[in-house]
């Protein structure tokens, strides 16, 4: 089969998913963005519900790769779990239809009754997760991340005030009280006060 093909069709879902949402799109349109007939689509999918799930699992998988790249051995704790943060955010402002696509999936994969989708979903989350830990725990080593919650959990929630903050500032620009400096202030040492409980 050719790889090339299945890319363009990606893409090209992808491309419609811009300004539509999934059940306006119909494979006939996405063929023919793509460049190809409506039969080769079947080829490389087995329906509209797998070539978008497939077209997230691709963008999980890139989007996994380059936090791999940003946030690797060698790098300062703060300065990893920064680049990572803006890779994310990098990633999904350049890719915002993926980005859509991979909310909407992600929460049919976990509503589903099929157990598969479900599972291939939890694995790709599963490997984002475990990289953005891993800087973590690298936190946690050097005293600067608590050591009772674990890497992973704390993961869960960073990667969440990523997605809201990326979300929020999709259509404009990022505002300075929601730079990643400040966010990653947040998650580092929290909102509160201290010493000054009941105040």
């Amino acid at each position: 089969m050719n790889s090339d093909k299945k890319q363009r069709i990606m893409q090209a879902a992808e491309q419609l998913f811009r300004n539509r949402r999934f059940h306006e799109i119909t494979l006939e349109e996405i063929a023919r963005e793509a460049g190809v007939g409506k039969g080769t689509i079947y080829l490389y999918f087995s329906d509209k519900e797998d070539l978008i799930f497939q077209a997230a699992v691709a963008g999980f998988d890139e989007m996994c790769e380059l936090l791999r790249q940003n946030g690797g051995e060698g790098v300062a704790f703060r300065d990893g779990l920064l680049n990572m943060c803006e890779t994310i955010s990098a990633f999904f402002k350049k890719r915002r239809p993926l980005f859509r696509i991979i909310m909407s999936e992600g929460e049919r994969a976990m509503e589903s009754t099929g157990a598969g989708l479900r599972q291939r979903w939890q694995q790709r989350r599963k490997t984002m997760i475990q990289g953005v830990a891993s800087v973590i725990a690298r936190g946690v080593a050097s005293g600067e991340i608590r050591r009772d919650i674990p890497p992973e959990i704390l993961a869960e929630y960073l990667l969440g005030m990523v997605r809201t903050r990326s979300w929020e500032l999709e259509d404009g620009p990022p505002e300075p009280l929601r730079s990643h400096v400040l966010m990653l202030d947040l998650f580092t040492k929290g909102a509160g006060l201290r010493g000054k409980v009941g105040t």
